[in-house]
């Protein structure tokens, strides 16, 4: 008789939990990305313009906002591709959300050897600062001269403003 007990109050409970619970609850996608914490990672992403076909990692300074006009958060990245000899050279690149998936940019030349220091967007205007050397300097040099530029994402394309 105690075991019936048990049973029934343990079937009364599933159906209690069961009948209770949120149906209307979604897990977030990719594509949803409206909320204010919400940061497309570019990790995966393919991006063109690098000259050498060297190796590429992405640097951890980035940038979130809307660079296309979609009212869709969008990232701008530092690139760093090393050749082979003694260069690493730094790019810059964006991740740019579509009507479906996100895509990387054409990445733009920066320099050789410089020193990323920070990547914003705002309105539509990724600003990029780095640190370089000043034109008679040898490439040993550390970089120490601050250089600041602006790009924006036109024709489907990153370019200086």
């Amino acid at each position: 008789m105690k075991k019936i007990v048990i049973l029934v109050l343990i079937v009364i409970a599933a159906a209690v939990f069961f009948f209770t619970r949120d149906n209307n609850v979604q897990a977030p996608t990719e594509n949803q990305n409206t909320g204010s914490n919400f940061r497309p990672d570019p990790s995966g992403a393919t991006f063109t313009g690098l000259e050498l076909g060297g190796e590429v990692t992405l640097l951890q300074e980035r940038g979130y906002g809307d660079i296309n006009s979609d009212s869709k958060v969008d990232t701008a990245t530092f690139l760093a591709e090393s050749g082979g000899g003694s260069g690493v050279f730094i790019y810059a690149a964006a991740y740019v959300s579509g009507p479906v998936n996100y895509k990387g940019s054409n990445a733009v030349f920066l320099g050789d050897r410089i020193s990323p220091q920070k990547i914003s967007i705002t309105s539509g205007v990724i600003t990029i600062s780095y640190l370089d050397r000043k034109p008679d300097e040898p490439f040993a040099a550390e970089p120490t001269v601050p250089v600041s530029k602006q790009f924006i994402y036109k024709n489907g394309e990153l370019v200086e403003k």
